[in-house]
């Protein structure tokens, strides 16, 4: 502008020169101004992304690269349903656990169990993929060999393992509309390639099974475990902190289920509820199984014969009240009655 006033043009010339300045200025902020004069629109030389650009929508810096970025030790794929989880349980596909990885520090207590890791590598789960010694010496267990780490493994070394059950994970589906739509699982470690969780859980997070997809993270010290776990756990969110109103709670076929199951006219005999109070848990549960509403001998169950039957009745005769009643159509009872 300056060379321009020097060399004495024209004040139409001169104007034009002061808009062509004005709107780069303009541009530099906003590149999306509306009503730019065709005249000046043709010479100018556009500007891809200003200012504004840079920051608004899906792809901007706030939204693409500040609140939600790429990360690492993450996953992502379809989910499914599993009732037979707990609700703070999420399955993981044995391929994702052999890639995330978790820094566990060596001690006295776990030395053995992460020997074991060490000497089955990367490509084995449960395995390891770095060992970190505590002199900052890091071993790349694909290209090393495994049993030798693994012998020469020390408290004080670092193991990046492979997940395994009973890692904290944080499970996220979005949109994240509110708190609720990440919360903290226990990993379970299975086959196939779908996290699995339980319905019951369907609520805070909004999802379905019609190909709905998730995503995964895997905390990197204790104290975040710790925070998930305190923090973020599902059985420390049940309720919604909006209006107080449960979201994590028995829904559709677990209430049909357990109307069924308890109605007054439903019996079972042993067999029957030994095989229900197995879903309850796993097979170290100790469960001690209450008496039976209906005292009814099986004869055939219990083989009796008929001399011991008739013995059976004499031997009772003053003590008992023997009743002869039919149980099934196929099948004889008693009923003892003290």
């Amino acid at each position: 502008m300056k060379s321009i006033l020097d060399s004495g043009v024209q004040t139409t010339m001169l104007m034009d020169h002061w808009d062509y300045l004005q709107l780069q200025c303009a541009m530099y902020v906003n590149s999306d101004l509306p009503g730019i004069p065709s005249h000046i629109y043709v010479n100018i030389q556009k500007i891809k992304k200003g200012f504004c650009q840079r920051l608004k929508g899906k792809h901007g810096r706030f939204r693409g690269n500040l609140s939600g970025k790429r990360v690492d030790f993450s996953a992502r794929t379809v989910i499914s349903p599993d009732p037979n989880l707990r609700i703070d349980q999420v399955a993981v596909p044995e391929k994702v656990a052999l890639i995330l990885t978790y820094p566990e520090q060596v001690t006295p207590h776990n030395i053995e169990r992460l020997r074991r890791n060490v000497a089955n590598g990367p490509s084995v789960h449960p395995g390891a993929i770095y060992v970190t010694t505590a002199t900052g010496r890091k071993i790349f267990l694909k290209y090393g060999v495994p049993a030798k780490v693994a012998a020469e493994l020390r408290v004080g070394d670092s193991v990046e393992r492979h997940l395994q059950d009973d890692d904290v994970v944080l499970f996220n589906r979005q949109p994240s509309l509110h708190k609720l739509s990440i919360m903290s699982h226990f990993a379970k470690i299975r086959p196939w390639k779908t996290f699995r969780f339980n319905e019951c859980v369907c609520t805070p997070y909004n999802a379905d099974f019609d190909g709905d997809e998730m995503n995964l993270h895997v905390p990197q010290t204790e104290e975040a475990k710790a925070e998930a776990v305190v923090l973020m756990g599902t059985k420390n969110n049940l309720i919604t902190p909006r209006n107080g109103e449960p979201l994590i709670a028995a829904t559709q076929d677990f209430i049909t289920a357990s109307y069924l199951l308890t109605r007054k006219d439903t019996f079972y005999d042993r067999s029957q509820i030994s095989q229900i109070c197995t879903y309850l848990g796993d097979g170290i549960l100790d469960i001690t199984l209450p008496p039976p509403a209906i005292w009814k001998v099986n004869l055939f169950s219990f083989s009796l014969s008929l001399s011991s039957f008739v013995f059976l009745f004499l031997f009772n005769y003053y003590s008992f009240f023997l009743c002869f009643c039919f149980g099934e159509s196929y099948n004889w009872g008693i009923i003892l009655i003290m």
